[in-house]
């Protein structure tokens, strides 16, 4: 069996990002209802004017929908984050790996609300990951994950195969238990 060391997995990873940059608004637009909705919810989990953090941040949609009064979005991918910045340029964003300790240690937080939308299964350690936020965290930040069941698994690779997902590099599938236990760690 193959394994694939975390240098050669984050590469893949930045590769696919930078890839897709350009098309991503493009994709979330044709998938409009799935965002929407995805949107729709955040919504209802935070609150305008609060202090959001988004880890995988993308090109900013989900962080500006959000309203916060300080927004901080981070993406591995830097044409992501010119994406993001050059529309809107009133939030903070951010290339860097949220894997970084150092890179978290050095954010200026605390923050209200911590973000990680589709954006756990990327993760090498996640544990680990997860334990580097009490650095920008209180007893009161909320951390919000979103991320799809592997029960959709098989229905999105068709997706794939027709050309109606946007292309995706390989990713740690986590059950709902799985990042509940994580956190609860």
């Amino acid at each position: 069996m193959n394994q694939i060391n975390i240098r050669d997995r984050k590469t893949a990873i930045l590769k696919s990002s930078d890839q897709i940059a350009n098309q991503r608004d493009d994709w979330i637009a044709r998938n409009s209802f799935y965002y929407q909705q995805d949107y729709e919810y955040m919504h209802f989990l935070v609150p305008p004017d609060l202090r959001v953090l988004d880890l995988g941040c993308g090109t900013g949609d989900l962080l500006a929908t959000l309203r916060p009064s300080k927004g901080v979005g981070v993406d591995f991918s830097e044409r992501m984050i010119n994406i993001a910045s050059s529309k809107y340029p009133k939030l903070n964003f951010i290339t860097a790996d949220v894997e970084d300790s150092k890179f978290i240690n050095d954010l200026e937080g605390p923050f209200d609300i911590i973000v990680l939308s589709d954006t756990i299964g990327l993760l090498d350690d996640c544990e680990a990951t997860l334990r580097l936020l009490h650095s920008v965290s209180t007893s009161d930040t909320r951390i919000i994950v979103s991320y799809y069941s592997p029960y959709w698994e098989p229905l999105l690779r068709l997706g794939d195969k027709l050309g109606l997902r946007m292309p995706q590099p390989e990713v740690n599938y986590l059950s709902t238990a799985d990042i509940s236990n994580l956190l609860h760690l």
